[in-house]
């Protein structure tokens, strides 16, 4: 059913009735007519299109949520808990949620000012995650700015531009982590990381060595394996770190996806534990309590970061703010006071 059949059994011009569905402020329809036009809608069961709609009233009442990410998002612990929060704060403000996510290939079909110039969201969340480059979050804040257009980033972010930004402290929770495990009494740790190129790698690292120095171990204590948030690779790694290293008494594990190859691969070296090896994980998730034995695990306030991010957004404020979550440590069973083998 077109707008055009309205008008024509309304007697009236289509114009006229875009007026009265847009209700369109300082508009000259009397309400003889508006009542006419109404009446045609109830009638043929018109159901106006809501983008046409939005695109004359000048709001879109949608907010973007774009993500480069390589892999299929809802596979994703993380990405789910911030989406979570994202969508009950725009549902509660009856905003609706566009997303934008295509892999790798986002980067060249589809670059963010084509989404931008669209005109179908009003604001943009931007989950930018352990994949996403420096270079391509440069780009996207200059080509953002350049427009003009309202944005947030959520989740890792480093650079020094003025925006507006959620997220937490990575270098400091790789620093509570190591301290905690200082504090039984563990000198040597190792590390199972994902990408050796990834920038949020060398927070961790930086975070790690500072928590030893700060208790007076040496840095070097620290053995640092690379296995791509891999299972395969974490389990490889792990053995390998077991095995040359008689020193190590505990694994900080990087990427919740590597915590159970890092479990069985102690395991099947035969040692348990937490009894010959203490183990943390970033981040926590349903998994870890299920494990065996429960995984100590640092907490990040995923819905709340989310919400806070859709919160941001709708605000629109002049004034840019960086709001960083503070984290927990999530004690359980797979850590202990360090026993010599």
């Amino acid at each position: 059913m077109t707008l055009k059949r309205v008008a024509q059994l309304a007697g009236v011009s289509h114009t006229t009735v875009s007026l009265v569905i847009n209700n369109a402020e300082g508009s000259r329809v009397s309400q003889d007519t508006r009542e006419r036009v109404l009446e045609a809608i109830k009638k043929l069961d018109y159901k106006p299109n809501l983008t046409a709609k939005r695109l004359a009233s000048g709001k879109m009442t949608s907010i973007g949520l774009f993500i480069p990410f390589e892999m299929p998002i809802f596979r994703n612990y993380t990405i789910i808990e911030m989406v979570a929060g994202i969508q009950d704060v725009l549902n509660e403000k009856g905003f609706d949620l566009v997303l934008f996510s295509g892999g790798r290939t986002l980067f060249k079909n589809r670059p963010i000012n084509k989404i931008i110039r669209q005109n179908t969201v009003d604001g943009l969340i931007i989950f930018n995650t352990r994949y996403t480059t420096p270079h391509f979050m440069k780009s996207y804040i200059k080509i953002l700015n350049t427009l003009n257009f309202n944005f947030v980033i959520l989740h890792y972010y480093w650079g020094k531009a003025d925006i507006n930004y959620v997220g937490v402290d990575y270098e400091n929770d790789a620093y509570k982590a190591i301290s905690y495990l200082v504090s039984l009494g563990h000198e040597n740790v190792a590390l199972i990381a994902g990408p050796s190129k990834a920038a949020v790698t060398s927070k961790i690292i930086r975070g790690c060595k500072r928590a030893l120095e700060k208790h007076k171990i040496s840095a070097d204590n620290c053995t640092i394996a690379y296995a791509d948030y891999d299972y395969q690779m974490a389990y490889e790694r792990t053995r390998e770190i077991i095995k040359e290293n008689k020193m190590v008494t505990s694994f900080f594990v990087w990427g919740y996806e590597m915590a159970p190859a890092c479990l069985r691969a102690v395991k099947d070296s035969g040692l348990e534990i937490p009894a010959d090896i203490s183990v943390i994980c970033y981040v926590d998730s349903e998994m870890m309590p299920l494990l065996d034995p429960p995984l100590t695990a640092i907490r990040l306030p995923y819905y709340e970061m989310g919400k806070k991010a859709a919160e941001m957004i709708l605000e629109d404020s002049a004034e840019r703010t960086r709001f960083i979550y503070e984290t927990e440590l999530v004690i359980r069973d797979s850590t202990s006071m360090v026993r010599c083998r």
